[in-house]
């Protein structure tokens, strides 16, 4: 049983460690600050690190910040003001941003007090279902929860989101519309936190365009390639292309799954 416990611990806590460029590049005038949530791993950061050359063809260098501590959303904040610092992100003309679940959390008060001044444009991974994650794991699965990800993951269940609206940066939301298997394992609990609201105004925050993805969280960290022209896009016009879709599912893709209990 011991053994069993440390197998699953490592696997939820698995490191991808920090993104950055090759110290023998010569930067490019913008930067890409990439802020992962819990689902990231190995896998994803391959996906990340494999597009990185592409991103950089483009004038932008990448970084992935390994923020995350079990330390609370203070630690995590405190680690990636340092990643901010230690990678000299002020240079940039511009650092553009695009946070996941936890990092739009991590982020955003450093963005209101100021942290990332050359701060370009932002795009942020919204989740009707994925947000309620951490809220499911502190309840159902307590202990484990906190063997993974520590006093962060209890943190993020209880933090109400705090949006920001800096003047003159452009923010998008992207809104996955597809349910994880944690989610779906747990339907009966996520459809018991409220309704299920895809709107683009449901999310508590200003944005100047917004989208969906027919990708789930976990599937987006992986696939990630296939968001990149529409991030590059916002990035540059301040505007998703014409081919993102724009239309709110029509029914929650809850209503497919046959009713069971959780187990």
């Amino acid at each position: 049983m011991r053994l069993l416990w440390i197998a699953v611990v490592a696997s939820c806590t698995a490191c991808a460690g920090n993104l950055r460029p090759a110290t023998s590049s010569r930067p490019n005038e913008e930067a890409l600050l990439i802020l992962p949530g819990f689902g990231y791993r190995r896998a994803g950061a391959r996906a990340l690190e494999s597009l990185a050359p592409t991103i950089h063809r483009e004038g932008i260098d990448l970084y992935v910040a390994d923020y995350l501590t079990r330390g609370g959303l203070a630690a995590s904040r405190t680690k990636l003001e340092r990643f901010i610092r230690d990678n000299r992100l002020e240079r940039y003309r511009r650092v553009h941003v695009f946070a996941f679940i936890a990092g739009a959390w991590t982020v955003n008060p450093l963005i209101e007090k100021g942290k990332l001044p050359n701060l370009g444009r932002v795009v942020y991974d919204r989740s009707p279902f994925q947000e309620r994650a951490p809220a499911i794991a502190v309840d159902q699965l307590r202990m484990l929860a906190w063997l993974c990800y520590g006093s962060t993951i209890f943190d993020l269940s209880r933090t109400p989101y705090v949006p920001v609206a800096p003047p003159g940066v452009d923010v998008a939301l992207v809104v996955e519309s597809v349910p994880t298997t944690f989610i779906k394992r747990h339907e009966k609990a996520a459809r018991a936190l409220g309704h299920v609201a895809f709107e683009c105004g449901a999310f508590n925050q200003r944005y100047d365009d917004c989208g969906y993805v027919e990708l789930n969280h976990d599937e987006l960290y992986e696939r990630f390639a296939e968001l990149w022209p529409e991030l590059l896009s916002f990035i540059r016009t301040g505007h998703f292309s014409a081919a993102i879709n724009r239309t709110p599912p029509a029914s929650n893709p809850l209503d497919s799954i046959k009713h069971r209990s959780n187990p």
